[in-house]
């Protein structure tokens, strides 16, 4: 079985699977279409962004007819496929052309979608009015885009993934794949960045500073950092040595020392779920803060995430600043959860599963 894992990169995802998926023994390569602004490197690049219209056209044409001969398996990622059009030629009847082709040549078509691309923002307000992802959200998506995909994935998608709980809402029919990371990585630099505590006094915010991190995203509405920055603010009456650092526009290399130069992570505030940065933070032994709706963290009642909303951060973020203890517990506890659920080789173990059901049929 032969996995290709394109056409964009959303979060390092298609990387992550493609070698967790390699190192338990499935041939895998990732394929993307841009360079990633992090400096995230996938197997393969072709950057159409540098071409004119006609030769974008021409790539693609290229990649498709190399691939398809290649692979057995095609995972999609973020509503893309060989067809993707970018801006300014994104319109939804351009894209996906080359699906039916694959499936015409009997191969494995999954669509696995991620966030915003496929997100249903009226159904969210109107179910989670207040608490959704797009509750303080100035949109950005295109319903009519969303459609589309959707329809493309009923239509000709073998599986269908979304990457966290809250999706699940707006991908009728989909599974949920949990996000992957390399743990080990990620450990590794939480062992070699984290400042010694030797000879200095309490991190509690009074006699030693407490540094929180927060890593707002291009659209700040979506994880609610103006509530993280004015909570910060009010605790700092009583933890005068309290820093907030934004973690913003930093290297994908630079990420690990970054995260575990702070104390703690607050993450969003809306989602209901956690995301990658909360996986990495967990990872890199830091205790996160997100908001966790009550019926997503039934499922998963070794997560050790604290759950908080715009109105309850404050009261939720004073005893982790007060207590090194107690963040060193919940470090320990969100390194072990990491690589239990979140490790590449074991989300890819569940991904091949899946992809072998499939082809047995």
């Amino acid at each position: 079985m032969r996995v290709l894992h394109g056409t964009y990169e959303i979060a390092g995802q298609g990387m992550a699977l493609a070698e967790g998926l390699r190192r338990i023994g499935v041939e895998a390569k990732s394929f993307a279409y841009r360079k990633d602004w992090s400096g995230r490197v996938p197997d393969e690049i072709v950057d159409i962004d540098r071409m004119s219209f006609p030769a974008r056209q021409a790539a693609k044409r290229e990649a498709f007819a190399r691939h398809a001969r290649e692979f057995d398996v095609f995972h999609f990622h973020f509503g893309t496929s060989f067809e993707w059009i970018p801006l300014p030629f994104d319109l939804p009847n351009l894209r996906m052309l080359d699906v039916p082709k694959l499936k015409r040549m009997g191969k494995t078509v999954v669509m696995h979608f991620h966030g915003c691309e496929v997100r249903n923002r009226a159904l969210m307000m109107e179910r989670h009015p207040g608490t959704a992802t797009c509750a303080e959200c100035d949109p950005f998506c295109k319903p009519v885009e969303q459609r589309f995909y959707l329809r493309r994935a009923s239509e000709h998608a073998d599986r269908v993934f979304y990457s966290t709980l809250d999706l699940g809402e707006s991908v009728p029919g989909g599974v949920q794949l949990p996000l992957a990371i390399d743990a080990a990585r990620w450990e590794a630099a939480g062992d070699a960045f984290a400042p010694s505590r030797s000879g200095e006094a309490p991190r509690d915010g009074v006699h030693g500073p407490v540094v929180i991190a927060h890593a707002p995203t291009k659209y700040q509405l979506i994880k609610g950092t103006r509530h993280v920055e004015a909570a910060v603010q009010a605790l700092r009456a009583t933890f005068p040595r309290l820093e907030l650092r934004m973690i913003d526009n930093i290297p994908w290399e630079e990420m690990p020392r970054a995260l575990a130069e702070c104390d703690l992570l607050v993450d969003q505030l809306f989602m209901g779920w956690y995301g990658l940065l909360a996986i990495e933070g967990m990872s890199l032994g830091k205790p996160v803060v997100c908001a966790l709706r009550p019926e997503f963290a039934a499922t998963a009642p070794d997560c050790p995430i604290v759950s908080a909303a715009p109105a309850t951060l404050a009261a939720v973020l004073a005893p982790l600043i007060a207590n090194p203890s107690l963040r060193e517990d919940l470090g320990h506890r969100g390194r072990a959860y990491a690589r239990a659920h979140h490790d590449l080789a074991v989300v890819a173990r569940t991904l091949k599963g899946h992809y072998e059901e499939i082809v047995g049929r």
